[in-house]
């Protein structure tokens, strides 16, 4: 492992000695790191994480952190607990200030092989991201959320709690996904709908208030 000063290992970690981890790099309890993975500066990984091979985080991001899930009683909101894990395969990359929760108890947070992840990315607890996916800069992705293999989230998108995104899908920027969603789909817009029937009804809506499209 490689390393420089201001580095915090707890003990029970399990970092394989090909490991990069730059300064300010926090690895709390029950974390493992597969070999030649890289951990940015001012890298938080709070435990419960499971790390891959060639794994590559950029600086400041944070994993494990407790998941955003409340219950509502007489005397407020009451956290609800999350004693679950984050997987994170082999060949991810993870770009600068995301966040990965950590998922609800008996549950995983769970970041399939080859997934490429833009900076400022929220995933929230128990949401399954599948192989090869890329999702990029300032996405946010629900609970419990399931995104298959190979799909394409565009910046600034939003997905649901509880929905699917079926593989090889593409969500267009600034959308905004509800329900779910067929795999091979490509879907745009607020609500999201299907890219064609999205299009014709901005067109409609252009047409009717006499403008054109810039393009």
């Amino acid at each position: 492992m490689s390393y420089r000063h201001l580095v915090w290992v707890d003990k029970s970690a399990r970092i394989a000695d090909s490991v990069i981890l730059n300064p300010f790099v926090y690895i709390g309890p029950e974390v493992l790191i597969g070999e030649e993975s890289y951990i940015g500066p001012n890298v938080v990984i709070i435990g419960k994480t499971a790390i891959g091979k060639r794994v590559r985080i950029g600086p400041g991001t944070v994993i494990g952190w407790t998941g955003f899930g409340y219950e509502r009683g007489s005397g407020g909101y009451q956290a609800q607990e999350h004693n679950g894990m984050v997987v994170i395969e082999d060949d991810v990359e993870i770009g600068p200030l995301v966040a990965i929760a950590r998922a609800k108890t008996g549950r995983e947070t769970r970041i399939g092989r080859g997934t490429k992840i833009d900076a400022l990315v929220q995933i929230a607890h128990n949401v399954q991201i599948g192989a090869n996916c890329l999702i990029t800069a300032q996405c946010g992705i629900a609970g419990s959320a399931v995104i298959d293999d190979e799909v394409v989230v565009a910046g600034q998108s939003g997905i649901k709690d509880h929905v699917k995104i079926g593989a090889g899908s593409v969500i267009y920027a600034k959308s905004a996904v509800f329900r779910s969603i067929p795999p091979y789909s490509h879907y745009w817009g607020i609500p999201a709908r299907p890219l064609r029937q999205a299009q014709r009804f901005w067109a409609r809506l252009w047409k009717a208030f006499g403008q054109e499209d810039d393009h």
